[in-house]
C-alpha cells in the first residue's frame, strides 16, 4: 500500500490517523475518539507491507512525535513496511531519531531542461531556436527547482514571441535577493496573469494548505465575490471554467481529480503557491484552524473556519465592516449581519437577521440549519446550496429571488415538494432536485424555459397528468445536463395516465453521462432508450424497481458504459436482448462494475450465446438472483453474492468462471453446507468473507488446499459451523482471522501452528474462546469482543508471542487468568466496557493487577 499524507503546519495526530484511514480503507468513518482511530489504523496496517509518507512536516515538538510514533508502532507491518518523512527543517529530521536525513539536491541541468521543454513546448509545438536559447537561460535562473521550472514552462506554453520570452528572462523580480529562486519564479508567473485571474488565484488563500478544492464550488465563490462576470454571450460560469483551466495549465493548481463520470471535480494548490497567495492577501484573508475566534483584523475580507466547532465571538465579526466571505460558521449562534457580506456557509439554525445581508449572493446551509421564508429577503442571492437538511419543504416564496442561478440540493431526502412557479427563475442554471406536484405551478412545464445543466433529479413523476405535460419539461433541449434521475413513487393521480407515453416525452439530450430510472410501471421502454445515439455517452446506468418491464435497453452496445446496476424487475430474463455480430462486436466493452439485484427470472447477460462480453469487468454484485449463468470472466477480482436461495449451484458456476478473484464476500446463501469444490481453484483469492450462512457446517480440506494466496478470512453468523478442518494448514499466507457469532465453533484445528504468517485474530460474540489459539506461534494481536463466558481459559498464558491483547464489551468476564503473567512479550493491554475486569485491573489496588503490572501500556475504558 502507498499512503501519502500532507501534514503541513498543523501537526495533529488525530487528523493524521483519520487521513491514513481514508487512504487505506477508502472510507470516511465518523470516529471522534483518538483511540478508535488508532485501532482502525492498526487494523488497516497490521501485517501489511506499506509505504507511508508524512509529507512537509514542520512540527518540532518531540512529545507529539512520540505520541504518533507509539500509535504507528502498534500497527506492526510486514517486512518492508516503511515510513518516510519529508521536511524543510533539519530540526524535524533530527527529532525522528532513525536514519540520517537525506538532503534532496537540485535537478541536474539535463533534467531541468527536459522538464521545462515538456511544459513549454509540449509534444506538438515546434522548438524555435531563439526560444530554446532564451529558455535555457530561464532554466538556469531556476537553479534546479522543479516547481519553478514547471511554473515558468507552463507560463510560456502559449507565448511564441521572442520579446515575451525575453521579458520573463530579464524581469526585475530575478534581482530580489531576499527571496529564493522558487518564489521569484512563482511571483513572475503571477505577475503575468490578467488582473481578474490574479484575484481568483489569491482568493484561494482562504483554504487551508493541502485542501481539496471543489472546482464547481470555487467558481461559485468567485462569482459571488464579483471576481468574474459574464462576457458578452458567455455565461459567468463558463468564464469561471475558462479561468480555472488557465490557472491549472499554468500550474497554479495541481492534482486535478476526476469523478466517476470523467469530469474534473477538484484540485489542490502546492504549498508554495499557497504561501504566495497568503503573502498577496495579507490581512484580507484569515484561516482559523483551532483556538477561538475573538478578534479579526479590521481589513479582513475573507474568513474560513476549518473546524466548525471553533467558538466564535460574534461581536468580533460584527466589528469588521469589510467582511465579504465567511465560510463554515458552525451552529453556535446567530449568523453575522455584516451588510457587505457576499458569501456565507453555515450550519446554524438561527438564520436571522438575514434581512441585513442585502448583498449576500452565496448561501450554503448545512445539517443544523432550518430554512424558512426569511431567506426570500435576500434579493441578490445567486447560489443556494442545501446539504443534509431534514425539512420537508423549501420556502414557498423562493421565486422572488430573481437572481438565483444555482439551487443545489444534496442528501435532503425528506424534501417532498418544490416551490410553485419555479419556472419564473429565468436565470436558473442548476436545479438538482425537482419534485413534481399536483397543484398549479408545480408541474413539469415549469422546467420548459430553464437552461438547466449538471444534475437534475425529477421525483414524483406519478403526478404527471399526461404526456403533453411531460413534453413541456423540454429535457431534450437542456444540452448542459450530465446526470438525469427519473423517479416514480406511489400510485398515479389518474389511472388513465399512460406512463409509457410519459416516459417517451421525457427524452433527454445526448450529453448525459449518468442515467437513473426508478419505479417506472410501464411494460415497454421508450424508443429513445433503445436509440444508441441518445445514450452513446453514458458512463453509468441504474434501473430499479421497474416491476412490469420485460426487456431492458441495449445496454451492451453502449461503448463507454462503466457501471451498471439493475434491480427489482420480476420479469427480466436477460440484461441485453439485442443481436450481436459474434465475430467483431463485443458486448459491454467498457463495463467495470455490475450489480444485479432481485431479478428472480434472470438467466443470462445476453439473449444470444457465444458472444464475447465483459472484457473489463472487475467487480460483480449478485443479490437475490438464483439462476444466472455467466460466461468466463477472467478480469473479475471482486465478487459479492447475497440473499440467494439454493445458492450452492450458483456459487459453483460463478466461481468456476472467475479464476482471478481476489476478494469474495458471500452472505445469506441458502443450501451452502460446505464450500463447493470449485473454491479450490481460487489460487488468487486474498480475502474471503462469509456471513450469515446458516447451513454452512465445515470447510473441506481439499478446498482450503487451493487457497494458497488467502491473507484474510472472516466468518460471521454461521450458527452451524463446527469446524474449519485440518486443511487450514494450507493457508500459509493467512495474516488475519476473524470469527464472529459462531457458537458451535469451540475448537480450532490442531495444526494452526503451521500458519506462520498469521499475526492477528479477532473473536467476537462467541461463548468462549475456541481452543487452539495457543497453537499459533506467530500471533501478535488478539482481540476479544462480546464474549459470553465468565472467565478466560488458563491456556491464554501459552500465547507467548502475543504483543497486544484487547478485551471489549465482555460484561460477564469476572477476572483474568493468572497465566497472563507469562506473556512477557505483551506490550499493550486494552480493556473496554468490561465492568468487573476494569475494577480488578485497577492500578495497584485491583486483584488482578499483580498479573498485568509487567505490561508497559495498559488502557482501561468504561462506556
Amino acid at each position: 500500500m502507498r499512503i501519502w499524507i500532507c501534514v503541513s503546519d498543523d501537526f495533529n495526530a488525530k487528523r493524521i490517523l483519520q487521513s491514513i484511514i481514508e487512504c487505506t480503507t477508502v472510507e470516511n468513518p465518523n470516529l471522534s475518539d483518538l483511540e478508535a482511530r488508532r485501532k482502525k489504523v492498526e487494523e488497516a496496517l497490521q501485517s501489511k507491507r506499506y509505504l507511508l509518507v508524512l509529507d512537509d512536516v514542520w512540527n518540532e515538538d518531540q512529545e507529539k512525535w512520540k505520541e504518533l510514533k507509539g500509535m504507528l508502532q502498534c500497527a506492526r507491518g510486514a517486512k518492508g513496511a516503511a515510513i518516510l518523512v519529508t521536511t524543510r527543517l533539519q530540526e524535524v529530521a533530527s527529532i525522528m531519531g532513525t536514519h540520517l536525513a537525506y538532503h534532496l539536491k537540485e535537478l541536474s541541468g539535463d533534467d531541468s531542461w527536459s522538464l521545462f521543454k515538456h511544459h513549454a513546448f509540449g509534444q506538438n509545438r515546434e522548438e524555435i531556436e531563439d526560444l530554446v536559447a532564451i529558455g535555457r537561460e530561464i532554466v538556469r535562473k531556476c537553479v534546479g527547482s522543479p516547481l519553478a521550472i514547471k511554473t515558468l514552462g507552463s507560463l510560456l506554453r502559449d507565448e511564441s514571441e521572442v520579446s515575451q520570452w525575453e521579458n520573463v528572462k530579464e524581469n526585475e523580480i530575478w534581482n530580489i535577493r531576499e527571496e529564493n529562486s522558487i518564489m521569484r519564479a512563482l511571483k513572475l508567473s503571477y505577475s503575468n496573469l490578467e488582473l481578474s485571474m490574479r484575484r481568483c488565484f489569491s482568493f484561494c488563500a482562504i483554504f487551508p494548505k493541502d485542501f481539496e478544492i471543489v472546482k464547481e464550488d470555487l467558481i461559485h465563490l468567485w462569482m459571488a465575490n464579483g471576481f468574474i462576470k459574464s462576457e458578452g454571450n458567455v455565461e459567468v460560469e463558463d468564464v469561471g471554467n475558462k479561468v480555472w483551466k488557465k490557472l491549472y495549465r499554468r500550474s497554479f493548481f495541481q492534482e486535478a481529480k476526476s469523478d466517476e463520470l470523467g469530469m474534473i471535480r477538484s484540485c489542490k494548490m502546492h504549498d508554495l503557491f499557497h504561501d504566495l497567495a497568503q503573502s498577496i492577501m495579507g490581512e484580507e484573508c484569515v484561516v482559523i484552524e483551532k483556538g477561538r475566534l475573538t478578534q479579526l483584523p479590521t481589513r479582513v475580507h475573507y474568513v474560513y473556519l476549518s473546524n466548525s466547532k471553533v467558538p466564535v465571538d460574534m461581536t468580533a465579526v460584527k466589528k469588521v465592516e469589510s467582511l465579504r466571505t465567511f465560510l463554515d460558521l458552525g451552529d453556535m449562534g446567530l449568523v453575522p449581519s455584516n451588510h457587505c457580506l457576499r458569501v456565507l456557509r453555515t450550519r446554524s439554525s438561527l438564520l436571522f437577521p438575514l434581512k441585513d445581508l442585502g448583498h449576500l449572493r452565496y448561501l450554503n446551509c448545512g445539517s443544523g440549519a432550518k430554512l424558512n421564508n426569511i431567506i426570500c429577503q435576500l434579493p441578490k442571492l445567486q447560489i443556494l446550496k442545501l446539504q443534509d437538511l431534514s425539512q420537508h419543504r423549501l420556502p414557498k416564496d423562493l421565486t422572488q429571488l430573481q437572481d438565483l442561478r444555482h439551487i443545489v440540493i444534496d442528501n435532503c431526502y425528506s424534501i417532498l415538494a418544490t416551490p410553485p412557479n419555479i419556472g419564473k427563475l429565468r436565470n436558473l442554471r442548476t436545479l438538482s432536485t425537482f419534485v413534481v406536484g399536483s397543484k398549479a405551478g408545480c408541474g413539469l412545464a415549469e422546467l420548459h424555459s430553464l437552461k438547466l445543466g449538471g444534475t437534475l433529479r425529477i421525483k414524483g413523476l406519478e403526478n404527471v397528468p399526461n404526456e403533453w405535460d411531460a413534453k413541456q419539461a423540454n429535457l431534450i433541449g437542456k444540452k448542459e445536463l450530465n446526470i438525469l434521475h427519473l423517479s416514480w413513487g406511489g400510485s398515479a393521480n389518474s389511472s388513465n395516465v399512460n406512463v409509457e407515453r410519459v416516459l417517451e416525452a421525457l427524452q433527454p439530450p445526448s450529453t448525459l453521462k449518468s442515467f437513473e430510472m426508478k419505479g417506472y410501471q410501464g411494460r415497454q421502454l421508450s424508443s429513445w432508450m433503445r436509440n444508441g445515439a441518445v445514450l452513446r455517452d453514458l458512463v453509468e446506468v441504474t434501473l430499479l424497481d421497474c416491476d412490469n418491464c420485460e426487456e431492458l435497453p441495449p445496454l451492451g452496445k453502449l461503448p463507454h458504459l462503466k457501471r451498471l446496476k439493475v434491480g427489482g424487475m420480476k420479469n427480466v430474463k436477460w440484461i441485453d436482448g439485442e443481436s450481436y455480430d459474434g465475430v467483431e462486436e463485443k458486448a459491454f466493452p467498457s463495463l467495470e462494475k455490475l450489480s444485479v439485484e432481485n431479478l428472480p427470472k434472470l438467466e443470462r447477460m445476453l439473449r444470444e450465446e457465444g458472444v464475447e462480453m465483459l472484457p473489463r469487468l472487475s467487480r460483480l454484485i449478485i443479490i437475490g438472483v438464483s439462476n444466472l449463468k455467466f460466461p468466463r470472466l477472467p478480469s473479475v477480482e471482486n465478487l459479492e453474492a447475497r440473499d440467494i436461495d439454493e445458492g450452492a449451484s450458483l456459487m459453483e458456476g460463478v466461481v468456476e468462471n472467475m479464476p482471478c478473484l481476489k476478494i469474495l464476500e458471500i452472505k445469506r446463501i441458502k443450501g451452502l453446507v460446505v464450500l463447493p469444490d470449485q473454491f479450490s481453484r481460487l489460487g488468487s483469492l486474498q480475502e474471503l468473507i462469509i456471513g450469515d450462512c446458516y447451513d454452512l457446517e465445515y470447510f473441506p480440506e481439499y478446498v482450503l488446499e487451493g487457497l494458497t494466496s488467502l491473507r484474510s478470512l472472516r466468518i460471521a453468523l454461521c450458527e452451524n459451523l463446527k469446524s474449519l478442518s485440518e486443511g487450514v494448514r494450507h493457508l500459509t499466507c493467512l495474516e488475519s482471522l476473524r470469527i464472529s457469532y459462531c457458537p458451535e465453533l469451540v475448537t480450532l484445528p490442531s495444526n494452526m501452528s503451521q500458519l506462520s504468517a498469521l499475526r492477528s485474530i479477532i473473536i467476537v460474540g462467541c461463548f468462549t474462546l475456541p481452543n487452539g489459539l495457543q497453537r499459533v506461534p506467530s500471533l501478535r494481536t488478539l482481540d476479544i469482543s462480546s464474549c459470553k463466558s465468565t472467565s478466560l481459559p488458563d491456556w491464554l498464558g501459552d500465547m507467548t508471542s502475543l504483543h497486544k491483547l484487547e478485551i471489549r464489551q465482555c460484561e460477564k468476564l469476572r477476572s483474568l487468568p493468572s497465566s497472563i503473567q507469562r506473556l512477557t512479550n505483551l506490550s499493550s493491554l486494552t480493556i473496554s466496557e468490561c465492568p468487573y475486569l476494569k475494577k480488578r485491573c485497577k492500578r495497584e489496588t485491583g486483584k488482578d493487577w499483580q498479573y498485568i503490572n509487567h505490561i508497559p501500556e495498559i488502557k482501561l475504558f468504561s462506556k
